[in-house]
């Protein structure tokens, strides 16, 4: 135990050393590692509040099927039976001609209460609510089809187009963060391999004395996985910082109820859990790369 410790520091010391040595290669490494993965823990958030959004608001849109007048009790129930009966369609409610006159008053104003009683000149009506809002064009031209149905209407299609183009907003951002990260890669990977061509006379000394690949690699390995490990502090630090104010400026909520934000403890876990996750695995991907292609060209 005490061995692997003392060889766990100065593989530490090994790896820092190399990190020192070539200071404005880490340094631009570092740089592009902050950047992108600041930028791929941004768009994540962006991406589950644009989902959880979709979601709700998808879960509130429904039809507004409306029926031809003078239909009897049974023709109105055998129209509700043929709506309730398509794949697409989660549940439907009835409406009656007072209830959507009540509706009519709620959203209008007050005028059209003189229409109460017998002069009420509504048809009775179902809402209809979908499994999927996504489908809600083509569930609309469904229901329409349905014999004794007059109209079909939908409201919040201005909701949905707002939730694609925010979901086309953070497909783009991942794309901008993946080139973004390649970069970092091949920045730590330069890095590592330029510290290993400065230190070429300790490597073949140390082959010399029978050091095995591995014992020579995993400095720089680590090398590799500080430099992300560093690169992910700043963005953890910014997000920590900086979520929870968001969150208490604007009360938990962005625009309207449908779009709640995400709690501050539960932002800040995953942002650091993606952030030191991802930078570890692309510290050490570059770098094992690296090590494993130039150490071998070092016999």
């Amino acid at each position: 135990m005490k061995r692997l410790f003392f060889q766990f520091l100065y593989e530490l010391k090994s790896a820092w050393r190399g990190i020192t040595r070539n200071w404005a290669l880490s340094l631009s490494a570092l740089g592009a590692v902050t950047v992108s993965l600041f930028l791929i823990a941004c768009f994540s958030l962006i991406g589950y509040h644009t989902e959880q959004f979709a979601s709700r608001a998808e879960s509130g849109l429904r039809l507004h099927a409306v029926l031809n007048q003078g239909l009897d009790e049974a023709a109105v129930q055998q129209t509700g039976e043929q709506i309730r009966s398509l794949s697409f369609v989660d549940h439907a409610d009835y409406s009656d001609k007072d209830a959507e006159l009540e509706l009519m008053i709620q959203e209008k104003g007050d005028a059209f209460s003189v229409y109460r009683g017998e002069q009420n000149p509504l048809s009775d009506a179902w809402f209809v609510y979908l499994e999927n809002g996504t489908d809600i064009e083509e569930a609309a031209r469904e229901v329409g089809r349905i014999e004794g149905v007059e109209t079909v209407t939908y409201g919040g299609q201005s909701t949905l187009e707002l939730a694609q183009l925010l979901g086309r907003v953070r497909i783009a951002g991942y794309i901008g963060s993946g080139l973004l990260l390649l970069l970092s890669m091949y920045l730590i990977y330069n890095t590592i391999r330029t510290t290993i061509y400065s230190r070429q006379d300790e490597i073949i000394t140390m082959r010399q004395v029978g050091a095995s690949n591995a014992f020579i690699k995993i400095p720089f390995e680590i090398q590799g996985m500080v430099l992300g490990l560093l690169g992910a502090l700043i963005p953890f630090l910014l997000i920590a910082w900086g979520y929870p104010r968001l969150y208490s400026g604007l009360g938990g909520i962005l625009f309207a109820n449908v779009f709640q934000l995400m709690q501050p403890s539960q932002a800040v876990f995953w942002s650091g859990a993606l952030l030191f996750g991802g930078g570890l695995l692309v510290g050490w991907l570059a770098s094992f790369m690296a090590a494993t292609k130039y150490i071998k060209a070092k016999r």
